[in-house]
């Protein structure tokens, strides 16, 4: 459906209605909720609608079958506030992310768009350890949020203190590409199932005729999940482990590591013991396929590779192939929870996970 026909029923079903949810548009019209919101977002500046939250509704002032004229004041009111002509409440979000050069800026541009559409105020930090990380939000609570979008320096599933501190937050917290342990509270999060990216890669190699495949990373959070993935698809795809001598972790800024685990590949790839690998991440991937290069691998002919977040991959010669998390996605949904939590704290806790892409490359 075109953006002009969808904007047409979401004007025709808030004439009709008064007011309607984004979720009702979003499955009515068969698209996904942050599509709705663009469109409502779109109808609103030409002031055809009223951004509500969680919802839109028709303006104030708009004559039954009449022309539409822009509104101020109750632009992201509460359906039922409108309809009373309540003042409307504007929520105030903070949000903790652990960088700002990788990864996360497409996150937070998420997050930064739906809290827009909401009308709520958004102030991100960057803390890049878990000491900043716990100082910056309690600035934020001394500062008044309403509400806080965290992703956490350590895992909650394995670090108890972080647990135990996200559990005594006064205000609601969404984790974004965090994952809550089994006893985080009330705690919500939005997460990028990493397990599905892993398969997904692993299905389209074997697709390609690739059956000896390997997977390389650093020892991230998401190494765990990725590992997990990883061993299922081989399970489910009926293939072997690899050898011992084909590597499977690399060290973080060490670039004589790199040396030697790309040597080492190099004989695994000769030798027969691979011809396909997945890659955790991009900022290694590309210098790993140059050095494979230099040593006279062809990339894909003697090794297919698939790098994983796909932030660099098109960079590569050739371009990769390379899994995508829905990062702006993750800091959408995460703002979404966070504003429906706001809305009404007696909602049971939400746990979203949502399935990452493969964008396929020469």
């Amino acid at each position: 459906m075109l953006a002009e026909d969808r904007q047409r029923a979401i004007v025709a079903a808030v004439r009709e209605r008064g007011s309607v949810r984004i979720g009702t548009l979003a499955e009515e019209l068969n698209v996904a909720a942050v599509t709705v919101r663009s469109d409502v977002r779109e109808l609103a500046r030409r002031g055809e609608v009223v951004r509500v939250h969680g919802g839109v509704a028709r303006p104030a002032e708009q004559k039954e079958n009449g022309p539409s004229t822009p509104t101020t004041g109750a632009a992201h009111a509460p359906a039922e506030d409108v309809a009373a002509g309540r003042t409307p409440r504007t929520y105030s979000l903070g949000m903790v992310v652990p960088h700002s050069s990788y990864y996360y800026p497409e996150v937070v541009g998420g997050a930064t768009a739906a809290a827009e559409s909401f009308g709520a105020t958004l102030t991100v930090e960057v803390s890049q350890n878990a000491f900043t990380e716990k100082a910056l939000v309690a600035k934020m609570l001394q500062a008044g949020v309403d509400g806080l979008l965290v992703t956490t320096a350590e895992d909650p599933r394995t670090s108890p203190d972080t647990e135990a501190w996200l559990r005594q937050l006064p205000v609601p917290v969404v984790l974004a590409e965090r994952r809550t342990g089994l006893d985080t509270g009330t705690v919500e999060h939005v997460a990028t199932s990493h397990e599905y990216g892993a398969h997904l890669a692993l299905r389209h190699l074997v697709a390609r005729g690739r059956s000896r495949i390997a997977l390389l990373q650093f020892a991230t959070m998401t190494a765990p999940m990725l590992q997990a993935g990883y061993d299922q698809a081989l399970t489910a795809l009926n293939l072997e482990p690899c050898s011992p001598d084909v590597p499977s972790t690399l060290l973080e800024n060490d670039l004589t590591d790199l040396d030697d685990k790309c040597a080492q590949l190099v004989r695994c790839v000769k030798s027969g013991q691979v011809d396909a690998i997945l890659v955790h991440n991009d900022s290694i991937a590309l210098p790993l396929v140059s050095r494979l290069q230099e040593s006279g691998i062809r990339v894909p002919d003697d090794l297919a590779v698939v790098t994983y977040d796909d932030e660099l991959a098109t960079l590569a010669d050739p371009p990769l192939t390379a899994v995508a998390p829905p990062r702006r996605a993750v800091g959408a949904e995460a703002v979404e929870l966070l504003v429906r939590r706001l809305e009404d704290p007696t909602r049971p806790t939400h746990h979203l996970m949502l399935n990452p892409v493969l964008n396929v490359r020469s």
